[in-house]
């Protein structure tokens, strides 16, 4: 069996794995933000999303200099105790750093009786963020040693338990405060962390940190491992960070110029989109990424049947993607309506652009696969600063012209402006071979479709509509 073959057979084996591992957390995410939304007033919702933005950045930054050395040197370094160290170490600061944020906040609640303000809010948006780094680790060791069950395991478990201690706290609690709510999504989600950690038999290596125990020699060792994760990592850091503030920058600036409101109206309908999409094509990309890493460094002499690798694995992607592209360009008023309400409707236009903006931002990370194979994270990183700052830039200009809408253009030059770069790139290293052709079919058949079905659709949406509303 060629390595070609074995690599596609390999990524449809695990492709099964991360359909639910991927599927369960999006459509729960999905249903909270449907019922958040809907039940939570406008304001607390903004101020919401608002503060779960800032934690997606700060979960960046905290984590992903770690995640991307494991990803790139677990494989080789397993067997090194200091390397073992150093994440087991990482994990321990996490798991000191949740609990004695949990401390605090119960007592402030329970003895000083203290609602929401900037105390209680600052300690439950750090219990949200350290839980996300801790998993953030924890699936790149899973994903470092093939362990996709486990992956799928966690995030179905976690899932469900967010669910539950939400959905209890919403019909409990009368009056609904942001810290208490964030609370109940970081807290489910660090249990679970902690069940996974014991079920791993790591309690006792990480229940303490041992550097400062560890001989001269040893020590030398863990620093020669951590600079070789910061060398590598911190570039990629960089991507993250880029990334998500192409992700949530706008919504930082929406609240900077507006109010909560239209954040929680922007957010609303990004997120259906952003979600919506990670249902479908999220499992098609985690899938690929181990694979294509694999046959790249077993084919370093052949960067054309590289690219040409890509381009077939990029093919399921775009066959799903572009159908949910096109669709909501057709529905996106009812769809916003039906899922949100008439409250939410001035975010409807959102929808469309975001969803084609997040198609090209997905579909150059098969794109930027050639960079990262030929070991260039700095690249990867000043592209994706450079998009980030077009956003900044745009949403600036843009948002107290045409309020919500300017974000939603910014958001989406920004998204293509990164695969642009990424595609001239590409001319001089692995090419990304973008199918132009099957794409544009893709859409002539969607639309074609969409236009022959239009009738039903809007009949079914229209009377689903009528009976929620």
């Amino acid at each position: 069996m060629n390595i070609q073959r074995e690599g596609e057979r390999v990524y449809k084996k695990t492709l099964i794995h991360y359909i639910p591992a991927v599927l369960v957390p999006a459509i729960t995410n999905i249903f909270l933000t449907l019922g958040l939304a809907r039940i939570l007033d406008l304001n607390i919702y903004g101020d919401y999303t608002y503060l779960t933005s800032i934690a997606v950045v700060v979960t960046s930054i905290l984590s992903q200099w770690l995640v991307q050395s494991i990803q790139k040197f677990y494989y080789v370094d397993k067997e090194k105790e200091e390397y073992i160290l150093l994440i087991n170490n990482f994990k321990a600061a996490l798991i000191y750093l949740f609990i004695i944020s949990f401390v605090v906040w119960s007592f402030n609640k329970v003895f000083l009786n203290t609602n929401d303000g900037f105390i209680n809010n600052l300690l439950g948006l750090i219990m949200l963020f350290s839980s996300q780094s801790l998993l953030a680790v924890k699936v790149a060791e899973y994903a470092a040693k093939y362990q996709v069950k486990h992956i799928r395991n966690l995030n179905i478990q976690q899932s469900f338990l967010k669910l539950i201690f939400l959905t209890a706290y919403l019909l409990l609690v009368n009056s609904y405060q942001l810290n208490e709510i964030i609370v109940m999504i970081a807290f489910p989600a660090f249990l679970n962390l902690l069940y996974f950690i014991g079920r791993d038999k790591e309690i006792r290596d990480i229940s303490r940190i041992n550097y400062f125990t560890m001989n001269s020699s040893a020590k030398e060792l863990f620093n020669i491992h951590l600079r070789k994760s910061l060398a590598y990592g911190l570039p990629m850091t960089g991507w993250f960070i880029g990334t998500n503030l192409l992700g949530v920058g706008d919504r930082i600036i929406l609240k900077f110029f507006t109010d909560s409101s239209q954040v929680g109206v922007y957010s609303a309908n990004y997120t259906l989109v952003s979600t919506g999409i990670a249902l479908l094509v999220s499992p098609l990309l985690q899938a690929a990424h181990p694979i294509i890493m694999n046959y790249g460094q077993k084919e370093k002499q052949s960067p054309e049947e590289i690219a040409l690798f890509i381009e077939k694995l990029s093919r399921k992607f775009i066959m799903v993607s572009m159908l949910m592209v096109v669709f909501l360009f057709f529905y996106y008023k009812k769809i916003s309506l039906l899922l949100f309400g008439s409250e939410y409707q001035a975010g409807a236009i959102i929808i469309p652009l975001s969803i084609l903006g997040i198609f090209f931002w997905n579909y150059s990370m098969y794109g930027h696969k050639g960079i990262e194979l030929l070991g260039r994270p700095l690249q990867m990183m000043k592209y994706v600063l450079y998009s980030a700052l077009i956003n900044t830039v745009l949403n600036i200009v843009l948002i107290p012209i045409m309020g919500i809408k300017g974000a939603g253009i910014a958001t989406l030059i920004a998204y293509i402006s990164y695969a642009f770069m990424i595609k001239v790139n590409s001319r001089h290293n692995i090419r990304w071979i973008i199918n132009y052709k099957y794409i544009g079919s893709l859409a002539v058949i969607y639309s074609v479709l969409c236009f022959l079905l239009s009738p039903l659709i809007n009949l079914v949406l229209d009377y689903i509509i009528k009976v929620m509303n």
